[in-house]
């Protein structure tokens, strides 16, 4: 009987369960709702800017001049000291070469010019008195110490075919040629400067042709900046440019643009004069620059984000993305500069991914993707 029972209790609690489920409502899911991007967009505006192109660019010396020797010499020191590192003034004497026998040649050469002519003055007195007073004073400026003065005017034929005869001419001339040799032994600073290298110390000998030592100049400094082809069209020589610096900058100009690609970097050379007071600026030092473009009339500004496809910008229309096409006039580090959009437009002002044609959009900031339509 209690069997019974239990099996009785059983079979009612499990119909109460069978009931309970098959009675209990059923929860309707949740529809899934579709995400919708929420974007920031700019109103098309038509102005004009002035815009600059941003680079690095390398100090250079205004000039790196390579030293060599005329004569073949030994090189005695100087002034100044040959090593590399020193610094000099213009028209310091940089190199001197031994020029001791090649002096005592030349006095020797005066010495004879000095006699050749001595024994022609009686002659000149006696067949040309208009010239002697002329010819005389000539002779008292003659010293074995000093350069040739100038050579008298010849004014007849007839006295030119005596001292030509004579060889009062072409002595004279030789003389001159010993005086311009001996200043092939004393090399002088064409600007300030230092020794970037030194090929030949003191004591060594300087052959002909043969290298010495290079220099430097560092008072006049340029900056060579590296311009993308696209951009060079877009400034000139004398274009403003900006240096920037720890100190708040300085200023320069552009000096003179390579008419041709460096095929290892594929950029054009731009070459940037800079005014630098209180300033010391160092050969292989980097700065970055601002180069001042011409001014751009009638553009549209975006951040340079919002440029798809190099060429693509996207309007908000009725809730949408739509594609536009744009002319790129100008790229800079942060904006682009088109044309081409219609004034008006709401256009997309920043970077998405994955946009496509017809995509659901909101607008950040209280606006609606809806405020413009076609």
């Amino acid at each position: 009987m209690q069997a019974a029972l239990a099996a009785f209790i059983l079979i009612a609690a499990f119909g109460v369960y069978r009931y309970m489920v098959v009675t209990k409502p059923v929860a309707e899911k949740n529809k899934a709702k579709k995400s919708v991007v929420h974007v920031r967009a700019d109103t098309v505006a038509l102005r004009d800017y002035d815009v600059a192109y941003s680079c690095f660019a390398k100090v250079h010396a205004g000039a790196t001049v390579r030293l060599s020797s005329e004569v073949s010499a030994r090189i005695v020191a100087g002034p100044v000291a040959l090593r590399e590192g020193t610094s000099f003034r213009k028209g310091d004497l940089l190199v001197r070469l031994y020029d001791d026998d090649a002096r005592a040649s030349l006095m020797a050469a005066r010495s004879r010019y000095m006699s050749l002519l001595s024994q022609q003055l009686s002659d000149l007195a006696v067949d040309f008195p208009q010239e002697a007073d002329k010819w005389s004073a000539f002779f008292n400026r003659l010293s074995v110490d000093e350069d040739l003065p100038p050579l008298p005017a010849v004014n007849s034929a007839k006295e030119k075919v005596y001292l030509a005869v004579r060889n009062v001419i072409s002595e004279y001339y030789g003389v001159r040629q010993a005086e311009i040799n001996l200043r092939k032994y004393a090399v002088y600073a064409p600007f300030d400067g230092v020794f970037s290298t030194v090929s030949k110390e003191v004591g060594a000998i300087a052959s002909v042709g043969g290298e010495i030592a290079t220099i430097t100049q560092t008072d006049r400094l340029e900056l060579e900046a590296g311009v993308e082809p696209d951009y060079v069209r877009y400034f000139s020589c004398g274009s403003a440019v900006t240096v920037e610096d720890e100190r708040g900058g300085f200023r320069g100009t552009v000096a003179r643009i390579a008419p041709f690609v460096d095929e290892n970097t594929q950029r054009v050379k731009v070459y940037i004069r800079v005014e630098t007071p209180g300033r010391n600026l160092i050969s292989g030092q980097l700065y970055r620059v601002r180069i001042a473009a011409a001014r751009l009339r009638e553009v549209v500004r975006l951040p340079r984000e919002a440029l798809f496809a190099d060429d693509t910008v996207y309007a908000c229309v009725d809730g949408r993305l739509r594609a536009r096409p744009a002319e790129v006039v100008y790229v800079d580090e942060d904006y682009a500069y088109l044309r081409g959009l219609e004034p008006g437009t709401l256009v997309v002002a920043e970077s998405l991914v994955n946009p496509s044609d017809g995509m659901e959009i909101g607008l950040l900031e209280g606006r609606r993707a809806s405020d413009k339509t076609e």
